[in-house]
């Protein structure tokens, strides 16, 4: 008999036995009712984080899988909304369970489907299950739209332009909890008053995307803004005025907003707080639309009128989203996401001159172009650009001359290959000598242990100075033991590095065999595959093999 132990616990909640616990009652009540049955016997599943509303859930898949190839006799689980919290997904699950002759038993609600009772108990539980799932749902939005009434800052990262202030606490069921506002950040904001004003004037993410690379305005981290960065800053509604612009706007939106005295609260003085943008699905963080959003008068000073901020939404919704460059449909373009500028150390990629006809073998021509140069118009970096079919048929000529000697990529790999060797080499040695060391001083730990049983009580003199020289010793014996694990994993990492350079030599022999008939895609994979870097410094390529780095 094959059993199947399944468990599922929600991050959203904080209730609930954990999942090492379901599994160990689970095993226990199969070892109560069908004897001892071997490890090898029992297939656990365990789904961490996901929520009980669908099925959608890794390990549940799996499970379903390997019921559906009959390899599962029995499915055990702790509790019965484990499995699922909605009557459609169960009562659909029991019917393929009983179709690939599955038993289903659920040790806390003591469900059997081998038995008609059974199998009636358990679709009247999960109708309550569902319930519960709902009533859930209803709470923690009724609990969402109490907290969105007094325009608090909940958590998480704080946009830009402000950071989170603690403005009081309180004592709340007899825990002391803080309360806390969003505070300007001056510097940071004039940043976002330029990319509003901007983006008004441009009405374009790439031109105005293009405009900050080239006046050097950064992000929180010194990173160049992106037209994804770009866009979440546009459409954040925290940098709206709760103004009556945004009220008639959220409410066309059938957002829930929230307000008193026939919304006159909203009258410009504060910015918007926004509640349940965003939602877990599983362990991926989806964007809600803005239906499910509750909207409310903040704590903190909004910075954009609502006319102008709705303004922008229209306009974002208007404008289609634009790709970097053209899509390259050809043979060629190998190198995307190998080869960088080596002047600025931004990505070169693909750009098709669509005014060139196609060669011989029907491939477009397009050149490479630093993404940098491309974003500043030529402002911040100079790099030329490179004809692309040209050089892609140059770098793999020269990969497949690794076993010329002479060639450029067979003397990297060589001396690549001899430094590791030396490297190890260097390595072994100081992890014998410190190997040698550590059993030197346990030796000199044990004299001196045989030292303090021989001592005359721990007043003597000889008891205070052997104790003192054993925690000297020690103190040494640890140190030396975190050098030896430092050095066993230089001399691993040594010979791993050493085995990736014959994997490269056999994966060149295999693919200059078929390189001419392979398609763009496979050699495509390959290069990524022995190839760390390419750069281009406006006049030389230089290939980097994965273990060497650029100096």
């Amino acid at each position: 008999m094959i059993f199947g132990v399944y468990s599922r616990k929600s991050k959203f909640t904080g209730k609930g036995e954990s999942v090492e616990n379901q599994i160990q009652l689970c095993k226990e009540y199969i070892e109560r009712h069908f004897g001892d049955i071997e490890q090898h016997s029992i297939e656990v599943f365990e789904d961490e984080g996901f929520s009980g509303k669908n099925t959608d859930r890794p390990e549940f898949q799996r499970m379903l899988a390997l019921a559906h190839k009959r390899q599962l006799d029995y499915v055990v689980c702790y509790r019965l909304d484990r499995i699922s919290r909605n009557v459609s997904d169960f009562s659909t699950l029991i019917e393929d369970f009983a179709h690939n002759k599955v038993s289903f038993i659920c040790i806390k609600e003591r469900f059997d489907t081998s038995t008609p009772m059974g199998r009636a108990m358990m679709y009247i539980a999960s109708v309550f299950a569902q319930l519960e799932r709902e009533t859930i749902a209803e709470r923690i939005r009724d609990n969402m739209m109490l907290l969105a009434r007094t325009g608090r800052w909940l958590g998480g990262n704080t946009p830009l332009g402000y950071k989170s202030a603690k403005v009081s606490k309180e004592i709340i069921e007899g825990k002391a909890k803080s309360s806390f506002i969003l505070e300007a950040v001056d510097s940071e904001l004039d940043t976002v008053r330029l990319i509003y004003t901007q983006y008004l004037t441009l009405r374009s993410l790439t031109k105005v995307e293009t405009y900050l690379v080239q006046h050097g305005a950064k992000t929180r981290i010194d990173n160049f803004f992106t037209t994804v960065t770009l866009r979440d800053i546009l459409t954040n509604p925290v940098y709206c005025k709760a103004d009556q612009d945004a009220l008639r706007y959220f409410e066309e939106c059938q957002a829930d907003v929230c307000y008193e005295n026939d919304g006159k609260e909203y009258d410009g003085l504060y910015g918007i707080s926004a509640y349940n943008r965003t939602a877990n699905e599983g362990k991926v963080q989806i964007k809600n639309d803005i239906s499910h959003w509750i909207i409310t008068v903040g704590k903190h000073k909004g910075i954009i009128s609502g006319k102008d901020w709705v303004q922008i939404q229209r306009i974002i919704k208007t404008n289609m989203p634009k790709k970097y460059g053209g899509k390259v449909q050809n043979q060629a373009s190998l190198l995307s996401g190998l080869l960088v500028c080596k002047q600025c150390g931004s990505f070169m990629r693909p750009r098709v001159n669509s005014n060139k006809q196609r060669d011989e073998n029907g491939n477009k021509p397009f050149a490479y172009l630093c993404e940098l140069k491309k974003k500043s118009k030529g402002h911040n970096c100079q790099t030329p650009n490179i004809n692309g079919n040209e050089l892609d048929k140059a770098v793999c000529e020269e990969i497949l001359k690794y076993d010329e000697s002479g060639s450029l990529i067979n003397a990297k790999l060589q001396q690549l290959k001899q430094s590791l060797t030396n490297t190890g080499s260097v390595s072994q040695i100081s992890l014998n000598n410190v190997r040698s060391q550590i059993k030197e001083r346990k030796a000199q730990i044990d004299d001196c242990l045989n030292l303090l049983v021989r001592s005359q009580g721990k007043e003597s003199k000889l008891y205070e100075y052997t104790e003192k020289k054993i925690e000297e010793l020690d103190k040494e014996l640890t140190g030396l033991q975190k050098e030896e694990f430092k050095l066993i994993q230089e001399v691993e990492l040594s010979d791993n590095y050493g085995n990736q350079i014959d994997i490269i030599y056999d994966a060149l022999k295999s693919f200059a065999s078929t390189f001419y008939v392979a398609s763009a895609s496979d050699k495509r994979a390959f290069l990524r595959s022995i190839i760390e870097k390419i750069e281009w410094d406006g006049k030389n390529i230089h290939i980097f093999p994965f273990g060497e780095s650029p100096k």
